[in-house]
């Protein structure tokens, strides 16, 4: 294998690792949806069972305000198990992109790093983790929080209106319920399901949890460059059919360390730098 295979596969392990560490941070933002999502569903058969009705349709108010209330708790319960998750993310993600670079520094025999071991890499990482300036993770773990905070409360009172709302129209607790939605795993009954606003809570909880645990990957990745000295570095690409036109013609382009593009460039973006030693381009050939 030449040294450009080799550059090249090493980049795309990092990648694939990468990536299935970012499902797993989503499947975990999920579930704790998916528990507000049945907390819900629960609410709705309580109210189903006429708790809330007198003469017909008239509601009464004390009681709706209960309802709205443990609303209000259950998205609370959501929003500190998501806080807590994020928190852990940002911060294991950012040393995984450290962990990253020197794998990588390995495979391809830089000299210092070809022998570590599996454990020497981890404890180099940590240390490496441990010189990181604390204000910078931390502004990631707070505009992260502030956007999932956005997302939660938003859910709270989408849920209480299609309630209320549905209450005193006289809908049924179906159609209520149908409105209000909930996490859906497949992705064609994702695409084919209306605007509900459990659907709006996960896409836009996917959405941040993707990029911000890449976010904070690449700002691991960067930070260990610049503390090593390297002052070069080359982007690539998901390299599949998903990459978008921003993206691909940036496929290995070199750039000096402080002109590069922001990674990500946008939200979910996929790609990744390394340290420039060889140009790659997909087919894996020298690109001059």
């Amino acid at each position: 294998m030449n040294q450009v295979e080799r550059i090249q596969l090493a980049v795309l392990r990092s990648i694939r690792s990468r990536d299935l560490y970012t499902e797993r941070q989503v499947n975990a933002m999920l579930k704790a949806l998916r528990e507000a999502d049945r907390r819900v569903k629960a609410e709705l058969v309580r109210i189903g069972d006429g708790t809330l009705l007198k003469k017909g349709l008239e509601v009464r108010r004390e009681q709706l305000r209960g309802v709205q209330r443990r609303i209000d708790e259950i998205v609370r319960d959501l929003k500190t198990e998501q806080t807590l998750l994020m928190k852990g993310a940002v911060k294991e993600s950012y040393q995984k992109g450290i962990e990253s670079n020197i794998r990588e520094f390995g495979e391809l025999g830089f000299p210092h790093y070809e022998s570590l071991t599996h454990a020497d890499r981890i404890k180099l990482a940590g240390y490496a983790m441990s010189l990181v300036d604390r204000s910078a993770l931390d502004f990631l773990v707070n505009y992260d929080l502030q956007l999932l905070g956005n997302v939660t409360r938003e859910l709270a009172d989408g849920i209480k209106q299609r309630i209320a709302v549905g209450i005193v129209t006289g809908e049924s607790i179906a159609k209520i319920g149908e409105k209000i939605g909930g996490v859906i795993s497949d992705p064609d009954s994702f695409r084919r399901a209306g605007k509900t606003v459990f659907k709006t809570a996960q896409h836009r909880i996917e959405v941040i949890t993707r990029t911000e645990t890449l976010r904070a990957y690449g700002q691991g990745r960067r930070k260990f460059y610049d503390r090593i000295g390297v002052r070069r570095v080359v982007w690539i690409t998901a390299g599949d059919e998903r990459t978008c036109p921003q993206c691909g013609p940036l496929d290995g382009q070199e750039f000096p360390m402080d002109k590069m593009p922001p990674l990500p460039r946008h939200p979910q973006c996929r790609c990744l730098v390394y340290a420039a030693r060889a140009k790659v381009c997909r087919a894996g050939k020298p690109v001059h």
